[in-house]
């Protein structure tokens, strides 16, 4: 009897060390896949940007330095874009998740009810210049009066600046001739004196400069401090049903902006290899650019007034727009 016990207890033992050792596996095996932490979950993101612009650099940094992936996620090129209002038209499509793109399409397609997003981070600020012909004596901007000036677009944010610029020279807008112009056009433009002067984003002013086609009058940050430039923005429904991929994937570009700032020289060689500009044009234009992530909700307050005015967005009260667009809280110290 004793012998059959003890037989018994020993196979009962051998039983349970098998099962010890099959839960281990199992539990090594859903740690290895990322089961139970929702940080390493692999979600993949549909994400647009566009083509060639220096302001969109974190997200070349996030994607070449792995931070979308050390936030598990699977980050996909849904789309690039030459121009904002395309990008924005991939998202009233649903064709995009998320979104590097400029102020200006964003309130236009969400104030006009064309597209529903949320602005979820910011990109960057500045950025621009105005730029005028060679030969042009020119010394500051109220020399502008009675000249042809290019802006990319009615109702962008360089044609606010523009505005803006003119108001503090103090010279009347009907006293200049306005017209818009795309920016890969404004620099044989210049150079061939068709136009005077225009409005610009980087890498353009810093390109005119080197090829002799302008130089720069005077930089955004000088007519507006600060100011908002490109956005980040994630589809309001794929948002709704996916807040913790959009944290994620803010905490991503968070951690790209701040490589940028800190690793400048780095960054301007990264720039030369998102955008495909000259090494030497790429690092000098990002110094023109400022790099943040958290918008400045007063500033587009402020934009969104002028768009208002403009006719672009159907909303008169600004504030109540701009709160309505900008979810802030998935970054970093937010309530």
């Amino acid at each position: 009897m004793r012998t059959r016990t003890a037989r018994a207890s020993q196979a009962s033992r051998r039983h349970l060390v098998v099962c010890v050792a099959l839960i281990i596996g199992l539990c090594a095996s859903l740690a290895l896949a990322g089961c139970g932490t929702s940080a390493k979950t692999s979600k993949v993101v549909k994400v647009g940007y566009l083509r060639n612009d220096l302001h969109e650099l974190a997200y070349y940094v996030a994607s070449q330095k792995g931070y979308y992936k050390d936030q598990g996620l699977d980050v996909r090129e849904g789309g690039v874009f030459n121009a904002g209002p395309e990008e924005m038209s991939a998202f009233s499509a649903g064709q995009l998740d998320i979104g590097f793109v400029g102020t200006a399409p964003v309130m236009t397609f969400a104030g006009q009810g064309m597209a529903d997003v949320k602005i979820v981070a910011q990109a960057n600020m500045g950025g621009s210049s105005i730029i005028v012909r060679p030969g042009l004596d020119a010394p500051d901007v109220a020399a502008l009066k009675g000249r042809t000036i290019a802006i990319p677009g009615n109702a962008t944010v360089q044609d606010f600046l523009l505005r803006m610029a003119l108001e503090k020279a103090g010279v009347d807008q009907s006293e200049v001739r306005i017209i818009v112009v795309k920016p890969p056009e404004m620099l044989p433009a210049l150079a061939s004196g068709q136009i005077d002067a225009a409005v610009a984003w980087e890498p353009y002013p810093t390109m005119a400069v080197a090829q002799g086609s302008g130089r720069v009058l005077e930089t955004s940050e000088k007519i507006w401090p600060h100011h908002p430039c490109c956005m980040v923005i994630a589809d309001a429904k794929f948002l709704d049903e996916n807040p913790d991929v959009v944290k994620r994937f803010v905490a991503a570009h968070v951690k790209a902006t701040q490589y940028i700032q800190k690793n400048q020289l780095e960054a301007g060689d990264m720039a030369h290899l998102f955008t495909g500009q000259d090494t030497a044009v790429a690092r000098a234009a990002i110094k023109s650019i400022e790099f943040g992530f958290r918008p400045d909700i007063k500033k587009l307050e402020q934009y969104a007034t002028f768009m208002s005015q403009a006719g672009v967005i159907k909303d008169k009260n600004a504030g109540a727009f701009v709160r309505g667009l900008v979810d802030s809280s998935f970054l970093p110290g937010s309530p």
